[in-house]
């Protein structure tokens, strides 16, 4: 299974979810840990790969710091790494400068992340049509570092197949999202200094009728050497 294959099967069936919640007035009601269980749902019945939550990844040491979802062998004591996965499901009611700074961390925390091939390092978010709106549409004209931000996470997250890849330099995420390494161990990120590097390779959107009820976006997280001693 190919990284497309998996971001395409997770934000449709995340979509799915969404609408169903919909049309059952719930919408809003559920967040992240409903959404990681649907997730890992979807993953286990690929047959492919099987979900673990709150993992170590396995080149960070001795930390307490963990991922959302671990994508693992399926074979009984399987300790490779495929890929992880950080999803983010904001409700009905949130701070969006907060979100994006938490979602930016969570690319910067996958791209840290040692795994074999496909080596899906995925973040996904989803949540409802206003949502959505509000993360990444809704600008701040009377605060100019919330806007910056604004602009810079649409800059890395781009919602546009034809237009998928995203990135910051290290002085545009150092600038715009401070903070960003504090869920990496200083022992992993090491000063890195590079491009943290972000494409979308699936989304979907939930309808009624004609209508756009919300949205689901998968993008895959990697980044450059850059220059740093010890960067790897």
């Amino acid at each position: 299974m190919t990284r497309p294959q998996l971001a395409t099967d997770i934000a449709s069936g995340l979509a799915g979810w969404l609408q169903l919640q919909h049309v059952q007035n719930m919408g809003g009601m559920s967040g992240e840990d409903t959404a990681r269980f649907f997730a890992s749902q979807i993953i286990n019945a690929q047959g492919r790969y099987a979900p673990a939550t709150s993992q170590l990844p396995p080149n960070w040491g001795n930390t307490k710091k963990r991922v959302d979802v671990a994508l693992k062998g399926r074979s009984g004591g399987a300790t490779t790494w495929y890929g992880a996965i950080e999803i983010k499901w904001p409700g009905d009611a949130f701070d969006p400068h907060t979100v994006r700074q938490a979602i930016a961390q969570d690319a910067m925390r996958l791209a840290f992340i040692e795994a074999s091939r496909p080596n899906a390092r995925l973040v996904v978010v989803g949540g409802s049509d206003r949502a959505i709106d509000v993360l990444f549409d809704k600008d701040h004209p009377q605060s100019r570092g919330r806007e910056a931000r604004r602009v810079s996470f649409g800059e890395l997250f781009k919602r546009d197949m034809s237009d998928a890849k995203g990135h910051l330099t290290a002085a545009d995420w150092r600038g715009h999202f401070s903070d960003i390494a504090e869920r990496i161990p200083d022992s992993v990120f090491r000063g890195f200094d590079g491009r943290l590097k972000v494409e979308l390779l699936a989304e979907c959107t939930s309808t009624v009728g004609d209508d756009p009820v919300g949205h689901v976006y998968v993008w895959n997280c990697t980044r450059t050497r850059g220059t740093a001693s010890g960067t790897p």
